[in-house]
């Protein structure tokens, strides 16, 4: 026990503790953000046991959780550029408590409504989160740090379908408040990002703030001297279009892939593949591999970068979906025949759980906070988070009407094709930044013909 002490303050000594304390305070609001992606699953079945509501209503209160995540996104961008990174992080909490209150308290489905709108504004300001531990961590930490985000929320999601299997769904809510209590607690124990108060031109607070980090002499070149004019050029420039489509494009991959759609009907969904096990354990299993999975990616990401990781994922993904999506094709066209091999498709689900977590659905929030230049990186993360979780909303929204239209099989079939064509895009589109500081990683997207400008220079001693 005394040697883990001494490990531990010889990690605050030199200041990589420091940095993950601050990263663990900044994505603890992750956990708050997957139980609410995660309630609808655990919600809507004993909704339907209590309320006897319709499929409409169901979906909508599935997506009303993803529907204003959009507003939460810029909002965090406009709050992270003009308050800074902390206050926003802060500020998110606010919405998230009011939502979960709403949703505990609730008496008929228009408040249930309303609770669930409010905590998707809050899901939607994680965005900030990201590109504050992009700005205090090191290079070589950068990575492991980032995944702490995609482990806080499926440690979210995780809590939520454990106690929806054995609790209603108002105590469920009230277990979310105390989450976004903790991270209101946690924020008040670390400084703003050095790299923000640089942008804003506070050279002594972020020598100070950098003191906290790194604890020891440092030289930081890190935010150029542009002019308002001159940043506001900067958003046409192939340093910030170049990431900003790339963004994107995984963005709508991930969503159309099929990842939050097993999320958000994670119940529902082992109760449409009509396997004959118990849908609240298949769901906890689900559960499990997301967060066992996230912690796994948390050093995977660090030893092979994450363009690598997201192309064996999205491999893995198109294998296991094209399992599943085969086996039940062939049972509804051979109507009849009597099952055989009915774990297979479970298996083939849970395996596709399993490959999403290595890759495709934590490494673009991670990009999502590295690839912008850092003086416009708040508001095109924002920007972009927004259009991501507008994709979300759209194919949560839509489930059931896919399932209509395509049937259950000819659902996974088109998760199947859409691993496959993010499998092409990482493979021959996606940059690889492991080990890149932020500068080169905008020296990657920049034009010969760009020209780098002026730069402060903070020394510490």
């Amino acid at each position: 026990m005394g040697e883990i002490v001494q490990k531990l303050q010889r990690l605050f000594k030199h200041g990589t503790g420091r940095t993950m304390l601050a990263a663990i305070c900044a994505h603890s609001v992750s956990i708050s953000i997957g139980m609410c992606q995660g309630y609808s699953a655990i919600l809507l079945p004993q909704l339907a046991r209590d309320f006897q509501i319709t499929s409409e209503e169901s979906s909508w209160i599935a997506s009303l959780g993803a529907v204003t995540n959009p507003i939460g996104s810029i909002l965090s961008g406009l709050l992270a550029e003009y308050l800074g990174h902390k206050p926003s992080i802060l500020l998110s909490s606010l919405p998230s408590v009011i939502g979960w209150i709403c949703i505990a308290t609730a008496t008929n489905i228009n408040l249930m409504y309303a609770g669930r709108l409010v905590t998707g504004i809050a899901a939607g300001m994680s965005v900030a989160s990201y590109t504050y531990v992009a700005e205090i961590s090191a290079p070589s930490d950068r990575g492991l740090f980032q995944s702490l985000g995609p482990i806080c929320a499926s440690f979210g999601i995780l809590i939520t379908y454990v106690l929806g299997a054995y609790v209603r769904w108002n105590v469920v809510a009230l277990v979310s408040v105390a989450f976004s209590i903790f991270t209101v607690i946690g924020m008040q124990l670390v400084p703003e990002s050095p790299d923000y108060l640089l942008k804003k031109g506070k050279k002594d607070k972020a020598a100070k703030s950098l003191l906290w980090f790194r604890r020891s002499n440092t030289e930081v070149v890190r935010f150029n001297s542009d002019s308002e004019k001159a940043t506001r050029k900067l958003y046409l420039t192939s340093t910030v279009m170049k990431p900003f489509f790339i963004l994107v494009t995984l963005f709508l991959l991930q969503a159309l892939s099929g990842i939050y759609t097993i999320l958000y009907y994670a119940v529902n969904f082992f109760e449409e593949a009509n396997l004959n096990i118990d849908e609240h354990m298949s769901s906890i299993i689900v559960g499990l591999i997301r967060f066992t999975m996230s912690v796994a990616a948390a050093f995977l990401i660090n030893r092979f970068g994450r363009r690598t990781l997201c192309i064996v994922s999205s491999g893995g993904m198109t294998v296991t979906m094209l399992a599943a999506g085969g086996y039940f094709k062939y049972y509804e066209v051979f109507i009849d025949e009597e099952k055989r091999f009915r774990a297979l498709p479970l298996v083939g689900v849970l395996c596709n759980v399993f490959f999403s977590m290595i890759g495709m659905l934590p490494i673009p929030w991670i990009l999502a906070g590295e690839l912008f230049p850092l003086r416009v990186s708040s508001i095109m993360g924002g920007v972009v988070i927004c259009l991501a979780q507008t994709f979300t909303f759209v194919c949560v929204k839509i489930y059931y009407d896919m399932i209509a239209l395509l049937h259950f099989s000819g659902t996974l079939m088109l998760f199947c094709f859409v691993s496959l064509l993010a499998l092409l895009f990482c493979t021959f589109v996606l940059p690889e930044t492991k080990d890149k500081s932020l500068d080169d990683i905008e020296t990657i997207f920049k034009k010969k013909t760009e020209i780098n400008p002026e730069v402060y220079t903070v020394t510490l001693t």
